[in-house]
């Protein structure tokens, strides 16, 4: 393509030898190819022109015009590179060309003739070439042609990332105009540099600035509509280091910037970004992620301190549309009016400042924003879902911080939305466990009680809901699994502030929809792993063996009636304390054993302590406690559906 440039061809088809020695004369490519820089960067120093003063431009003019004469359509060799079909290798060619500049045989054959990396870039060879792998055995067969053409890549190379760049792209109109581009930038550099300078590298240019041509190239071409991907392989043919990379830029990326910089609000501001460090900002845009330099922020500090203001909104609200969270937009403008409608006086006071976001009180004020706004009419627990940074972890974490920058660039700008934005349709993890404990909830005998220590600024965090389904333990959609997996971590840790903060944002709405109690929906794929199974297991056949005790030692001896009720009361009566709860606990194991043994002082005690503690070795007081609580009362009420059962039948 870059002999297409040179001889404003229409199509490959027309490049013939006679053109290409026309090329070589009009354009003075040998003399180029001693000064152009990036010619040793495709073909190393070890070529002729840079490594034989004496001779090297008889050698390399007379090989051009040896291959030249001697091209060939046909043969018993078929070239790996373009196809065509030879019969004499380069070998022969380049002896050739070195006898017509008076070589004796002797000199030639000190010389290495092997097709390598200072004739066709990152070619591995035989002979002396550095890259020839040490088990090669045949050198790869290329038309002597390939290597002339070749010859011309040094007029359409600019750097990136500090070494060559070649292109391509699907779209092979669209890599024509790209590489015809090259050309006259390459052609304007040697224009204007002294014919007894070295001609230096183009290397101004970073990935924006080449995304930003081709996206003038197809719009100038008028095909930004059709499919174009682009490939930017930056290599290094020098020294023994020879290496190449790629760049892939996919056609959704191009597109993504097209739409940019076709919003007219917008263009010089994306021009302006592409122009500069671009990387980071092509990446995220890319991956649908956040760029850290849309919003604004404090650099540096001291002298060195700078003020940065961020973009536009025009701008933020384009580039959130392209990674696919226009929603997100929507949300943080209307909490931006929320935060000047509510803001307490200290929330006020740094509210200001470029980087606000990053205090370390912004969270807990933006909370209590959103907690007033509720009070009044103008925020709910459904749309406080769809701000979470992760609706679908469990247990719950009430974190918001990816809507805290927008929110506040925003404020920043002063472009409020008092539109409160419409809820998507999507289920979440968080609204079906909040939407669960919510109904045992209002329908728990302390409701009141539990509500207003929600509602408390000072409780809210430390509410526990344990009596809550110590109460409620008869119905059956409620088991110890669910509790484990709305409330605790994989180490048996109770982690229910997120829970609480959101159920206070409930508990504050005017309206509040009411639940019927039911089981809990969680993720087909969730499973309780086989050590907590297991462990949830012995903890119910301890409840079963210790209630046995109990029903053995206190049972009516004249009816045979079992203490059912008795039973219930005791084990509601067991203390949260952990002194008074262990005193119980290990009197319990002690009887336990005692029955189980049943007088046989030899059997080994079936039960200990060692249920207190997790699968893993540790110590868990406060989860053991709760589960034997709980999986006692699940016991008493599978006797008392039994003994109703029985006096049913």
């Amino acid at each position: 393509m870059t002999i297409e440039a040179l001889g404003s061809l229409k199509g490959i088809t027309e490049i013939t030898t006679d053109l290409l020695l026309k090329l070589y004369k009009e354009n003075g490519l040998l003399s180029l190819n001693k000064r152009l820089k990036s010619y040793t960067m495709l073909f190393t120093k070890n070529g002729p022109l840079h490594n034989d003063k004496a001779n090297g431009e008889k050698v390399y003019n007379s090989l051009f015009h040896t291959i030249i004469e001697s091209f060939e359509s046909e043969g018993d060799r078929i070239c790996e590179i373009s196809g065509l079909r030879f019969t004499t290798p380069f070998e022969s060619i380049y002896e050739k060309a070195l006898k017509n500049v008076g070589f004796t045989e002797k000199d030639i054959k000190k010389k290495d003739t092997t097709i390598n990396r200072g004739w066709f870039p990152l070619i591995g060879g035989l002979g002396s070439d550095a890259q020839a792998l040490p088990q090669a055995k045949f050198a790869i067969e290329i038309h002597p042609i390939c290597v002339a053409i070749l010859q011309f890549l040094p007029l359409s190379s600019l750097l990136f990332k500090g070494r060559i760049l070649l292109i391509d792209s699907s779209n092979f109109e669209f890599t024509r105009s790209f590489i015809a581009s090259n050309v006259k930038l390459v052609e304007k550099r040697i224009q204007m540099t002294s014919s007894s300078d070295s001609i230096d590298n183009i290397k101004d240019f970073a990935k924006g600035n080449y995304l930003l041509k081709a996206i003038k190239i197809l719009e100038d071409k008028e095909i930004e509509d059709e499919y174009s991907d682009l490939n930017f392989w930056s290599f290094s043919n020098s020294g023994t280091g020879a290496s190449c990379e790629i760049e892939r830029v996919p056609n959704s990326l191009i597109k993504k910037l097209i739409r940019l910089k076709q919003t007219s609000k917008i263009t010089n501001e994306l021009i302006n970004i592409l122009s500069k460090d671009s990387h980071r900002f092509i990446e995220d845009l890319e991956n649908n992620q956040d760029w850290y330099l849309l919003y604004p922020a404090v650099f540096g500090t001291g002298k060195n301190k700078g003020d940065y203001e961020g973009v536009s909104v025009a701008f933020m609200e384009a580039y959130y549309q392209e990674i696919q969270s226009p929603q997100k937009t929507e949300y943080a403008k209307y909490i931006a009016y929320l935060i000047q409608k509510y803001k307490s006086g200290s929330f006020t006071k740094y509210l200001g400042k470029r980087d606000a976001w990053k205090e370390k009180e912004f969270t807990n004020d933006l909370y209590a924003v959103l907690v007033k706004a509720t009070e009044n009419g103008e925020w709910d627990l459904m749309h406080h879902i769809e701000i979470l940074d992760d609706p679908m972890q469990v247990p719950i974490r009430n974190t918001f911080y990816n809507i805290l920058k927008v929110a506040h660039f925003y404020y920043y700008k002063n472009s409020l939305s008092s539109q409160l934005p419409q809820l998507s349709s999507k289920g979440s993890n968080a609204l079906s466990i909040c939407n669960w404990l919510i109904a045992y909830i209002q329908q728990d005998e302390r409701q009141e009680t539990i509500k207003k220590d929600i509602l408390s600024i000072q409780k809210y965090l430390s509410v526990n809901y344990n009596n809550v389904f110590y109460r409620t333990a008869e119905q059956k959609t409620l088991d110890l699994e669910s509790i484990f997996y709305a409330f605790y971590d994989e180490n048996y840790r109770s982690l229910r502030i997120g829970l609480n903060s959101l159920l206070r944002i409930f508990f504050s709405q005017p309206q509040q929809e009411f639940f019927e109690i039911k089981a809990l929906d969680k993720p087909k794929d969730w499973i309780l792993n086989y050590q907590c199974a297991d462990y949830f297991d012995l903890i119910q056949v301890f409840a079963s063996d210790y209630q046995a005790y109990y029903f053995d030692k206190y049972e009516n001896q004249e009816t045979g009636s079992k203490p059912i009720d008795k039973f219930r009361n005791l084990v509601k009566a067991i203390s949260k304390e952990n002194s008074k709860f262990l005193i119980w606990f290990y009197e319990a194991i002690e009887n336990t054993n005692e029955f189980l043994k049943e007088g046989n002082k030899s059997i080994p005690d079936k039960w200990s302590d060692s249920i207190l503690y997790s699968p893993n070795g540790e110590y868990m007081l406060s989860f053991s406690r709760f589960a034997i609580k709980f999986s006692l009362l699940k016991q008493s009420e599978k006797s008392l559906l039994t003994n109703y059962i029985n006096l049913t039948k």
